[in-house]
């Protein structure tokens, strides 16, 4: 509980996630920060935790005891996506070098004190996401047979969901698209038509935002809010 210590921001990505859970709305007020996947994912590992009832936690008792069994939840699981982000850079590592660097670079990765990656932030949330595309557009390569070929253009398009769900998560994560973009084309002989297919996923899925703000009338909120982030 005590590693690392909690900060504001826990608060609010939990306190979104529970908004999420209770309003059944992902936006809270008219504030665009950060696009909406973090909260959604976060509210889905806590629904199927039966968070907070699951914790039987009640300010009538011992407070702090009941701080503590509220916060349990969220830094186990972001702990387990730690986990999850250990074992994925060793894949990466092993696929594109040996199983002898995967496991040198997950072991120094899992020992660095990124404490960020360790708290209840969107950066946790986004890592396994974008991890994920990096693998997948390892796995692609040129097929030499239709089963192979079908198997390559689903790896491309689960590759592309995979970024997309990391930008949607916080927009920073689009600076990767280059990496991701590159092992796609040096795999499958530069061909564009296989580029495009990763490309609609990666554009749609995080264009969610805007079109909700759109729907509800808050287009210009979201343009503020844009505006504010990328000039703080």
């Amino acid at each position: 509980m005590d590693f690392p210590p909690l900060k504001y921001e826990d608060g609010t990505y939990v306190g979104r996630a529970m908004h999420v859970l209770v309003a059944q709305n992902p936006q809270e007020g008219k504030f665009y920060d950060h696009p909406y996947f973090g909260q959604l994912f976060l509210a889905g590992l806590l629904w199927l935790t039966g968070y907070p009832d699951s914790m039987h936690a009640s300010a009538e008792g011992d407070v702090l005891k009941s701080v503590e069994q509220l916060w349990l939840v969220p830094k186990v699981l972001i702990g387990i996506l730690g986990i999850v982000d250990t074992f994925l850079i060793y894949k990466i590592s092993e696929r594109r070098y040996s199983a002898k660097v995967g496991f040198m670079a997950s072991i120094l990765f899992a020992t660095m004190s990124i404490s960020f990656l360790r708290t209840v932030y969107l950066e946790s949330l986004q890592l396994p996401l974008l991890l994920s595309s990096i693998l997948f557009a390892l796995y692609t390569k040129v097929p030499k047979t239709k089963d192979k070929e079908d198997k390559n253009l689903s790896n491309v398009l689960i590759s592309g969901i995979f970024m997309g769900l990391a930008i949607f998560t916080k927009i920073p994560a689009f600076i990767m698209i280059p990496l991701v973009v590159f092992l796609i084309l040096t795999s499958n002989n530069k061909k564009l038509k296989t580029l495009s297919l990763w490309v609609i996923p990666v554009v749609l899925i995080p264009s969610i935002w805007p079109v909700y703000a759109i729907s509800h009338a808050q287009f210009d909120d979201w343009l503020s809010g844009m505006y504010w982030q990328t000039h703080r």
